[in-house]
């Protein structure tokens, strides 16, 4: 089985930024942020993402997501 994971906390942490801070650049609420960051979303939303992407300056989605093998 596979699974789409987010790796939005680790770029956060490359990039010394805080979850709040990306919520005032991005638009997004910090708790949405919040269960990107530990995979704790069931679905997810493109507007959502487009607008972190924007904000991190992202042009590669590979950069925020992979496709994972899973148990």
């Amino acid at each position: 089985m596979r699974k789409i994971h987010i790796k939005l906390g680790t770029i956060l942490k490359e990039r010394k930024m805080t979850q709040m801070q990306l919520s005032e650049l991005s638009g997004v609420a910090q708790a949405k942020i919040s269960n990107l960051c530990n995979n704790k979303l069931k679905e997810l939303n493109m507007g959502i993402l487009e607008r972190i992407a924007a904000a991190l300056e992202i042009n590669d989605i590979s950069v925020l997501m992979q496709l994972e093998e899973v148990d």
